[in-house]
């Protein structure tokens, strides 16, 4: 369905500003410690690491990096919610801790079960870092509201991105650079954030970050920091008649 059509004519882009919240492993560091003897064999090893990256678009010059890099990569097999796999990569992230961990949560189930082989001793034990940043875009868009929210239940399809991607493209077209939207994985449905441009930032740098833990298991994922203690997320939060959806793999 295209919902684009069935609401431009009564709307219009308009300044969108906030603070966003997004979760990264720290997987890359952790990885090359564990292959190198000291500091300084690590910053050469990860400096040949980086020349091996697809570059990064000149829009995200000067950003940090925890910004900049998800607009180097493209989407994965299927795409993501709003982008399609031969589109340029979305910045995605949520306006609250909750949302965030309850998307990334979503992800490490999907990664376990895609697994052949899952680990030995029945869990996955990651670090993660979550941060925030402000956006402000000059031609934003909020789609958990009139007239978007009536078709709230194609927007935020836990199992089908045909219709959002198809969406997504026409907010490129139209020239949008931020929206917001309902989480499909949230079971408090908050709201989540999607950059189609490192323009979309409002400044440089991550205003704060924070480190969690992840202990995932096949049945359950538990974050913990130290500053926030203990969420747990059950997989019967995210199937759909049983199954774990992974419309983008």
């Amino acid at each position: 369905m295209d919902i684009w059509a069935a609401c431009r004519d009564e709307v219009q882009p308009e300044p969108l500003e906030g603070r966003l919240i997004r979760m990264v492993e720290n997987q890359e560091q952790t990885a090359t410690r564990a292959l190198v003897d000291d500091l300084a064999e690590q910053a050469l090893l990860e400096e040949m690491l980086e020349a091996g990256k697809p570059p990064l678009p000149p829009e995200t010059a000067g950003l940090h990096y925890l910004l900049a890099t998800p607009f180097r990569y493209p989407p994965l097999k299927h795409g993501s919610r709003f982008g399609a796999r031969h589109e340029p990569a979305l910045f995605y992230g949520s306006t609250a801790l909750g949302a965030a961990l309850a998307e990334t949560a979503y992800y490490r189930f999907v990664f376990w079960w895609g697994m052949m082989d899952p680990p030995p001793a029945g869990r996955l034990m990651t670090e993660h870092t979550a941060f925030g940043a402000a956006y402000a875009a000059g031609a934003g868009l909020r789609l958990h509201r009139p007239p978007f929210d009536a078709f709230e239940h194609r927007l935020a399809s836990p199992d089908n991105y045909s219709d959002t991607q198809l969406l997504g493209r026409r907010l490129r077209g139209a020239g949008v650079e931020a929206f917001e939207y309902r989480s499909a994985r949230d079971p408090r449905r908050g709201i989540n954030v999607a950059l189609f441009t490192p323009r979309a930032f409002a400044g440089p740098k991550p205003l704060w970050q924070q480190t969690w833990l992840c202990d995932t298991r096949g049945e359950e994922v538990v974050f913990y920091s130290k500053e926030e203690g203990a969420c747990r997320f059950a997989l019967g939060l995210f199937l759909v008649e049983g199954e774990l959806p992974t419309p983008a793999v």
